[in-house]
């Protein structure tokens, strides 16, 4: 169900927010544009400004109220003007029974070329995986070339293209698109004894003493970092801040009483099925203290829970780590997770084979507690 109590959101483009009656002269207009009219196939034949604030009071009310329509308005960031329309509707459950919904959106020509359209979807994303939805879908003409480019900078694969009923009757050959969505994730993550928050400028420092030791690269894919590669790791991190992001990657700073003592980062590997993986480092000078098992644990709880309960909702998380790292093995197991592998003699590192095991979690293994479905 979509939740219109998230409503609205911003990003330094756009607005997305609900339809005010003040909107309903701009909606009118635009909606009578030539390219709306060819290809928006929207529900009227014609819209009024008295439609428009019967429709507001009406269908796009009771649609947010009841959570299976928003019919929302985009809006400029900076002064809150009508920009254009975004819908969400058809809200089901997919083939694999997980739960989607369509999107659609038209932009008053005023608004075009003006990046709002791609921005709108980014932020219908975010808040339709923050709804506990697992994808979006869209469809669009197979001339609408302006649309299509829009849909895959926001990330939309075209799937294929069949002829359909459009929202305004009319059965026309369309593309059909499809996006997985996730929720933005709501940091810092306190536990008990530590704060997780996102990578920041003069984290650097740190990075170094701890990835430039010996002991710590021994079973990692590289050898100790310079200070130079420490500033370098630190840019990339900085720009991991969720998986709906291009980066499909959260990189977390562990801190215990405002110290860095390690970091978790999870990754997707698969971005339709949300599947991840999970790795960490612990500063040696923290170990035996259960820091690090504490901080995994906890990441692996946001990762497999439910949206609607504030989690990722991923389907699975996985580990992977040199076999002779018997402490980072350990570790997995304490945090809740399952061995399930040993491969022998599958990865070159370092100028030699070495084996590797591989750990599982999913939201209903015993070991992680009680994971919150929604």
């Amino acid at each position: 169900m979509l939740d219109a109590s998230l409503l609205p959101l911003d990003d330094a483009r756009v607005r997305l927010r609900p339809l005010l009656p003040e909107d309903a002269a701009d909606y009118a207009a635009g909606a009578a544009d030539p390219a709306v009219r060819e290809f928006a196939h929207l529900p009227e034949p014609e819209y009024t400004e008295a439609s428009v604030r019967a429709m507001i009071a009406g269908t796009a009310a009771g649609g947010l109220a009841a959570g299976d329509l928003a019919v929302l308005a985009i809006a400029d960031a900076a002064t809150d003007a009508f920009a254009g329309s975004l819908v969400l509707f058809d809200v089901c459950a997919g083939e694999d029974g997980a739960p989607e919904a369509e999107v659609g959106f038209w932009l008053h020509p005023a608004h075009r070329g003006s990046g709002r359209a791609r921005a709108a979807l980014d932020l219908a994303a975010r808040w339709a995986g923050s709804c506990g939805l697992h994808r979006l879908r869209a469809r669009t003409a197979e001339g609408n070339a302006a649309s299509r480019r829009v849909l895959a900078g926001a990330g939309f694969a075209e799937t294929g293209s069949a002829e359909g009923t459009a929202p305004s009757g009319e059965t026309v050959a369309l593309i059909h698109a499809v996006r997985p969505v996730y929720p933005a994730v709501r940091l810092p993550l306190r536990t008990e004894r530590l704060t997780l928050r996102l990578h920041r400028e003069g984290d650097e420092d740190w990075l170094h003493r701890i990835y430039g030791r010996a002991d710590v690269a021994r079973f990692l894919l590289e050898g100790p970092w310079t200070a130079e590669e420490a500033a370098a790791r630190l840019a990339e991190r900085r720009t991991r801040t969720g998986l709906e992001g291009d980066a499909g990657a959260l990189a977390l700073v562990v801190e215990h009483a405002g110290t860095p003592v390690g970091d978790v980062a999870l990754w997707l590997t698969d971005r339709q099925r949300r599947v991840a993986e999970i790795g960490w480092v612990l500063d040696p000078e923290r170990g035996g203290r259960g820091y690090a098992a504490e901080a995994v644990s906890a990441v692996l709880r946001l990762a497999l829970a439910d949206p609607r309960a504030g989690g990722l909702g991923l389907h699975r998380v996985a580990a992977q780590m040199d076999a002779r790292n018997t402490a980072s093995a350990r570790l997995a197991e304490r945090a809740g997770m399952t061995r399930e592998a040993h491969l022998r003699s599958d990865w070159w590192s370092k100028g030699e084979w070495t084996d590797t095991v591989v750990f599982g979690a999913l939201p209903g293994d015993p070991g992680l507690g009680a994971v919150p479905r929604g």
